[in-house]
């Protein structure tokens, strides 16, 4: 079950359009696993038009369902797009959901889906020890890092300290760290100066979207030195 989820203040951004692109991804693909921020959403969707119409601006009639599917390819318009400005509604439809089928086996929302059109593995894929791998997502005209991280069973990523805010989205598997254990579509924020150590569980690997404001900055001496190369094949494989 979903426990951790985006405060008022990221869904009243979202349903507004005022969110940067990178954390917009990010609250689209929580909302696909979480029925009461999708619930949320709409209701500041539907304040928003009856405020509008207060101002005498007559809205299109939309049925709930055709409204979520508007907002949905408006994202997935800013996806293809690369463009941070634009001002819309990208809530998706509240009854959607990520499923596991045939065609999406990992049971990915549309969002990643799109992001990775032809499946997680065909990403740029990078090793990061014995426990870690990074896809980095290029996203245009986007100042924040965003990437797929996949976490092996059991495995550990190294302590580091967050240099600005982090959003995780948990796509797979779960993980947990000094503060609780996350599990699918956990929606998780850490903020400049918190430090933690992800552990994924034994039972199977932990894959993560990731929307960075800042690089990490890692707590052992030995992963610093790393750093500059890390930044460096991270770079490349945006490329």
């Amino acid at each position: 079950m979903v426990s951790f989820h985006p405060d008022a203040k990221f869904l009243t951004d979202f349903a507004a359009g005022n969110l940067a692109l990178s954390e917009a991804i990010c609250v689209a693909a929580h909302l696909e696993f979480c029925s009461k921020c999708r619930s949320h959403v709409q209701q500041l969707s539907d304040l928003g038009a009856q405020l509008m119409s207060r101002l005498e601006v007559e809205p299109m009639p939309v049925d709930e369902q055709d409204a979520g599917d508007d907002g949905f390819d408006a994202l997935m318009q800013r996806i293809d797009a690369g463009d941070t400005g634009m001002s819309i509604s990208p809530a998706p439809a509240p009854a959607a959901t990520a499923r596991v089928s045939s065609a999406n086996p990992l049971g990915l929302p549309r969002v990643v889906q799109k992001l990775a059109s032809e499946g997680v593995q065909s990403l740029k894929w990078g090793q990061f020890g014995k426990s870690l791998r990074i896809a980095p997502i290029r996203i245009d005209s986007e100042s924040r890092e965003t990437a797929l991280y996949d976490i092996k069973a059991g495995g550990q990523m190294p302590e580091h300290e967050h240099r600005g805010e982090e959003i995780t989205v948990l796509l797979k598997g779960s993980f947990s760290d000094a503060e609780g254990k996350y599990v699918k579509g956990d929606f998780v924020v850490r903020h400049a100066g918190e430090r933690h150590q992800p552990t994924a569980t034994l039972d199977t690997d932990c894959i993560c979207l990731v929307s960075l404001e800042q690089p990490v900055k890692p707590s052992s001496v030995w992963y610093r030195l790393l750093e500059p190369l890390v930044q460096y094949r991270l770079s490349g494989l945006s490329n």
